[in-house]
């Protein structure tokens, strides 16, 4: 067990989980932000329509439309499903850096804690150069 191999593996588990968790507030909040307009859309479409002519059933609606009811219930199981659905995306993302973390700080034999910290390290080597340098990637565009 060395040191290094655990300090790597405890830094990469807290980033891991910071992105996961930071990754997940942006589904939840785009969830929300759709669930709240697919909702008042779909209420105000509703509200146009009627298959008799009621003055206390256009009243009802107005009403319900206008106090947006069971709109917060919506919202938030709007913000609720896009938050696990967020993590659910960002963790399986992170599945391999899990297993090389759980080696990293569990093995007991040097050899193999240290091949899974430089294993980490190989990642996020990876994980750098492909999706913040933009090397290898198309940016002609223009052409």
């Amino acid at each position: 067990m060395t040191l290094i191999s655990k300090a790597a593996g405890t830094l990469s588990l807290i980033s891991c989980v910071k992105d996961i968790h930071q990754t997940a507030v942006i589904y939840s909040n785009n969830a929300y932000a759709k669930a709240s307009s697919d909702t008042y859309i779909a209420r105000a479409v509703s509200n146009q329509k009627t298959d008799k002519l009621s003055p206390k059933d256009a009243n009802r609606k107005n009403w319900l439309l206008k106090n947006q009811f069971m709109q917060g219930a919506v919202e938030t199981l709007g913000r609720i499903g896009g938050y696990l659905k967020g993590f659910g995306v960002a963790a399986v993302r992170y599945a391999p850096n899990f297993g090389l973390i759980t080696g990293a700080m569990l093995f007991k034999n040097k050899k193999l804690a240290n091949a899974s910290s430089v294993g980490l390290a190989i990642l996020e080597l990876y994980d750098f150069i492909k999706n913040s340098t933009g090397i290898f990637r198309r940016n002609d565009y223009l052409k």
